[in-house]
């Protein structure tokens, strides 16, 4: 059981965290600085380095966070489904439900990859790769074609999910789960009626 003093800590990490994901989705991660993150997390520069010794170390934390998280809640989603049908719905369900509620994060992931470098990137891309195995499994699973059919179908995917936060509005599209239902159907069956 975490102390206090723990859960203090990780409070106070989420919230740097929260407010380095929305400069940095505005800003850009050049155009972002550890002086605007301060400022919008309310904390002084120097709460800001007990936790991170950089920026570089910042923007890690975001996409280790992302992906991390996003490989975790896949794989006990995928524990409770059978079907090869409900394993994708289980993969875009994650994807669409983790962007949506952290937009700004998601932003970050999306953009922001090339910006790591070294042991950070190294770090996020292993654990990226990670997530792309496990999709990529499941997209084999209902598609069934060669691997580069497979390994295409799983990047379209990902092509149209991490498109998301350029239409995405919680007013117009409360029904995440409608929308997930809606990209299965459309992924399996394609635009056409037939």
């Amino acid at each position: 059981m975490p102390t206090q003093r723990q859960e203090k800590y990780e409070k106070r990490l989420s919230s740097i965290l929260r407010a380095a994901s929305k400069v940095i989705a505005k800003d850009g991660y050049d155009g972002a600085s550890v002086r605007d993150v301060a400022a919008k997390g309310k904390i002084g520069l120097s709460g800001i380095y007990y936790y991170f010794k950089s920026k570089d170390e910042m923007l890690f934390a975001i996409q280790h966070h992302a992906f991390s998280t996003l490989v975790r809640q896949l794989k006990e989603r995928l524990q409770d489904t059978a079907s090869p049908e409900e394993r994708l719905k289980a993969v875009i369900d994650n994807h669409f439900q983790f962007f949506v509620n952290n937009m700004d994060e998601f932003r970050v992931c999306v953009h922001e990859m090339e910006s790591l470098s070294g042991k950070y990137y190294k770090s996020v891309l292993k654990t990226r790769q990670e997530y792309f195995s496990l999709v990529r499994k499941v997209v084999g699973e209902v598609y069934g074609r060669s691997p580069s059919e497979t390994d295409l179908a799983t990047l379209f995917l990902f092509g149209s999910l991490n498109w998301v936060y350029m239409w995405f509005d919680p007013e117009k599209n409360a029904d995440i789960d409608e929308l997930s239902d809606q990209w299965l159907r459309v992924f399996l069956n394609g635009i056409n009626k037939t």
